[in-house]
């Protein structure tokens, strides 16, 4: 409106000032100044259009921005969960390993245990086998079997089998010594040890200067004579343990009795101790 009045003076001045103006000019500077006019109106109208578009890209700028820094606040939340996800993925493989192995241990603990188990049984078995065939010197007194340390053996006095201080085996015994041989000969893969005890009564001869001497001897004497009865030599061995592994105080005369033995021990295969094969596959490495 401003606008308008300011050329509607602009054209009262321009009369006063020619003094004659014919209708016609004045006419057409009239229809000039209404068009001037409306392109101003409209120009007006098109900056209030561009000006109100202007404020609605704003506002929509400032909500995308905020969407934005929301995209930006959730990737840097999602990135630090990605990092807790692969902390906690890593985590579960070194406990997956670690019950990985333990499952491996496990696996080779039944394994082991199945195999004492199996040897167990078959020691076992061969035990009774052993029992039954040795019966009935068993019930007759002449011998003894026995459970001692985790082994069996079978156990003869001394003073059955030697003379006083003696190593020649008496000729009742020697009977006794070749039917057990006989049964020892029925287990090729077992070896025996024959082990000489004595009580602490001291012995000075030049033979036999301790005890020592004396139940080794005769130890060696009892091997002798399961050779000749046809135990492979080589299953047998001989020790003596002189008056060091009495089975009762030698407090007495009839436990000194009982000390003074012979005993033929069967000797545990390699593969029957507990952790053989663990043992083995250790010294293989």
């Amino acid at each position: 409106m401003k606008l308008c009045s300011a050329s509607t003076v602009a054209v009262c001045v321009l009369v006063a000032s020619t003094g004659c103006v014919t209708s016609g000019t004045h006419e057409a500077t009239v229809n000039q100044l209404n068009k001037t006019k409306a392109d101003l109106d409209t120009t007006q109208k098109s900056l209030d259009a561009e000006q109100q578009k202007s404020k609605e890209l704003d506002s929509k700028l400032g909500v995308a921005l905020d969407q934005n820094q929301q995209l930006v606040t959730k990737i840097s939340a999602m990135g630090q969960n990605v990092e807790q996800l692969l902390g906690e993925k890593d985590s579960l493989s070194q406990e997956r390993a670690r019950l990985d192995k333990e499952k491996g241990a496990l696996a080779k603990e039944v394994d082991e245990l199945k195999r004492m188990r199996a040897a167990a049984e078959a020691r076992n078995a061969e035990y009774r086998a052993v029992l039954e065939k040795l019966r009935k010197m068993i019930d007759a007194g002449t011998l003894q079997v026995k459970f001692r340390g985790g082994r069996m053996l079978v156990q003869m006095s001394s003073d059955v089998v030697f003379p006083p201080g003696g190593t020649r085996i008496k000729p009742g015994a020697k009977e006794a010594i070749v039917q057990l041989a006989e049964t020892m000969k029925q287990f090729p893969d077992r070896k025996f040890q024959v082990v000489g005890h004595s009580d602490p009564t001291p012995i000075h001869t030049e033979r036999f200067p301790s005890n020592w001497e004396l139940s080794t001897q005769r130890a060696i004497e009892v091997v002798r004579l399961m050779v000749e009865a046809g135990v492979p030599p080589e299953m047998l061995s001989a020790a003596g343990n002189a008056e060091f592994d009495p089975m009762v105080a030698n407090d007495t005369d009839e436990n000194k009795s009982a000390n003074r033995r012979v005993e033929v021990v069967f000797m545990p295969k390699l593969d029957e101790l507990p952790g053989f094969d663990s043992v083995l596959s250790d010294a293989k490495k």
